[in-house]
């Protein structure tokens, strides 16, 4: 197969990945069934007998949290690192839901289809009885309970540990079913990516429990899914195991509730299509950007308790909300590093992680480290690319033979083909086709760096050589200069690669492949435009040093002869050498 033919292919085959990462958005989902209604509203409080709301504020290690008495759950939780974790000179606040019955920890106490139960109300009152700047009691108290609800900073960064008791202060038996969620709401806008790129507000939930890992994005929860196995009578998907952590994740930063203290909860997840359902209109739904978004959700649910008289039950659980930096996350808690979505090749993604973090302590810049560790995995994989470039040169000296051969035989495919090979064959040059396979081995190690690179919070609002031109090396830089360069140096590799197939081929990869790069490239994060960068300097160097090499070795024309194969004669056959059947051929000389 000729390398223009090849090009074709893999054209095809990344305009074919772009549709399906990001084509389903020109059609819309085409769809007009809805989600079954999630909210489950037994009993509520009319506003008119709510009491006043009070805040509670901790400052805790590198975050500062506010609590409301309405649930008891968190009203804001903002991060304090001046800079690095803030938009247009404001720190950014990770609580993203409104609504009192979607904040995060919550607590929620009764069970449906229960007469008897703990609490009379889904929206209690608490009072807040004391506080002083690290810590928060709630308390609430009727005739047949009373609820101790303290939350408190750990000193460690981004945590926060809830103490709930709950005591039956009734004379009978009263059953309740505790559930603790984290949440966050994105709008449909919010999450859409940009070519090549996914937008760093995409979220999932995430079920982390004693058999499994389960992920979850929003098709995960189309209206049909709602029927199957896993979820429950009020729409939650439970997956199975006991829980040992639940998380909402976007792509820097991540909500989680461990459990500490207590019975085995589930781990519970939930998707909401959130929209104005009141004037439901299937196909301009998601049309609406200010209002059509998501919920997500995920919960500890714990199972049912059933109190005797001034009998107690306590629970603990522990909630970070905040960026995903490995080093934090791995003193939350074992396995809670998994929140990091790294992809197929997670296994290869660690490591290239691990290492880019030990070069940035080596030279102070992540830039640089970027640039060092792509130089590495060049070095380690050229023994599987050398194969490749010796080819390539091989072929470029090769030119003028196969431009006898490609002319000579245009109306003979199959002929020029087996010229081709036996051309090839002559001077030990690796079949085209058989040439990829290195590049293709390599694959795994470029897919993980790249998921690596693009979710790794280390590279948020962290600029590298200018900060005009490149302020953040999570985001796409100013003034489109590494898509420039970068596109300049693809067309320069491409100048140094021989040309097979027709014109038409030949300008496709010339011009063409480069200018893919180009696009892709404007949207991406300017980490991963250091590191295609240098993988592409790399490769331009590593072509000429081979060619160079190997220019000493070139052999002189190859003289490939085909020619039609005559009856046999009974004649002086030394007079003239046999000719060649169709199909056939021979190397002169």
């Amino acid at each position: 197969m000729e390398r223009g033919k090849i090009a074709q292919w893999v054209l095809i085959g990344i305009a074919a990945i772009l549709f399906w990462q990001f084509g389903g958005n020109l059609f819309g989902k085409g769809n007009e069934e809805i989600q079954p209604n999630t909210f489950y509203d037994a009993n509520r409080l009319p506003d008119a007998q709510r009491q006043p709301e009070q805040i509670c504020t901790i400052s805790g290690a590198r975050f500062e949290a506010e609590l409301s008495s309405r649930g008891g759950s968190l009203r804001h939780l903002r991060l304090t690192d001046q800079g690095k974790y803030s938009k247009n000179g404001k720190p950014i606040d990770l609580v993203t839901t409104s609504q009192e019955w979607r904040q995060p920890l919550r607590t929620d106490l009764r069970l449906p289809g229960v007469e008897k139960q703990q609490t009379p109300f889904d929206n209690l009152d608490w009072k807040l009885t004391e506080q002083d700047g690290k810590s928060c009691t709630f308390v609430y108290e009727d005739a047949t309970s009373k609820l101790t609800k303290v939350v408190r900073e750990t000193g460690k960064p981004f945590e926060l540990e809830m103490t709930l008791e709950v005591k039956n202060l009734s004379a009978e038996p009263l059953k309740h079913r505790l559930t603790v969620e984290q949440t966050s709401w994105r709008t449909t806008e919010e999450t859409k990516g940009s070519l090549g790129r996914i937008s760093e507000h995409m979220t999932d939930v995430v079920a982390a429990t004693t058999e499994k890992v389960d992920r979850l994005h929003a098709d995960a929860f189309e209206p049909k899914d709602f029927k199957d196995k896993e979820f429950t009578n009020e729409y939650w998907r439970r997956s199975p195991g006991a829980a040992k952590w639940v998380a909402v994740s976007s792509v820097y930063f991540t909500k989680a509730a461990i459990p500490l203290e207590g019975p085995a909860p589930l781990a519970e997840t939930q998707i909401e299509e959130d929209w104005n359902r009141d004037k439901f209109n299937a196909a301009n739904r998601e049309n609406d950007k200010d209002t059509h978004g998501h919920v997500y959700r995920a919960r500890l649910a714990y199972p049912d308790v059933e109190l005797a008289p001034q009998a107690t039950q306590t629970y603990k659980v522990l909630s970070f909300t905040g960026p995903k930096e490995r080093e934090v996350l791995a003193g939350v808690g074992p396995g809670i590093t998994e929140v990091i979505d790294l992809g197929t090749f997670s296994p290869i993604a660690k490591v290239l992680v691990g290492y880019l973090k030990i070069l940035h302590k080596a030279v102070g810049s992540w830039g640089f480290a970027i640039a060092l560790l792509t130089i590495t995995v060049r070095m380690l994989l050229f023994p599987l690319s050398i194969s490749q470039i010796k080819s390539s040169a091989a072929m470029r000296r090769l030119k003028p033979e196969m431009d006898d051969i490609n002319a000579r035989y245009k109306e003979d495919p199959a002929q020029r083909g087996l010229a081709l090979q036996e051309l090839w064959r002559k001077h030990g040059v690796t079949n085209p086709v058989l040439g990829c396979i290195p590049v293709l081995l390599q694959m795994p190690v470029w897919f993980a760096l790249y998921q690596a690179l693009q979710t790794a919070v280390e590279l948020y609002h962290v600029p590298f050589l200018s900060a005009r031109i490149i302020p953040d090396l999570s985001d796409k830089g100013e003034y489109f200069v590494i898509p420039a360069i970068l596109g300049a140096s693809s067309f320069f590799q491409q100048k140094l690669m021989p040309p097979q197939g027709d014109p038409m081929q030949q300008k496709m990869m010339q011009y063409m492949l480069p200018g893919i790069f180009v696009v892709m490239m404007l949207y991406l994060p300017a980490g991963l435009g250091v590191y295609m960068l240098t993988n592409t300097w790399l490769g331009i160097a590593q072509q000429v040093a081979v060619e160079r090499y190997l220019s000493r070795k070139t052999q002189g024309s190859a003289g490939i002869e085909v020619r039609e194969k005559p009856e046999k004669s009974s004649g002086d056959e030394t007079k003239s050498a046999p000719a060649l059947g169709k199909g056939k051929a021979r190397v002169r000389g």
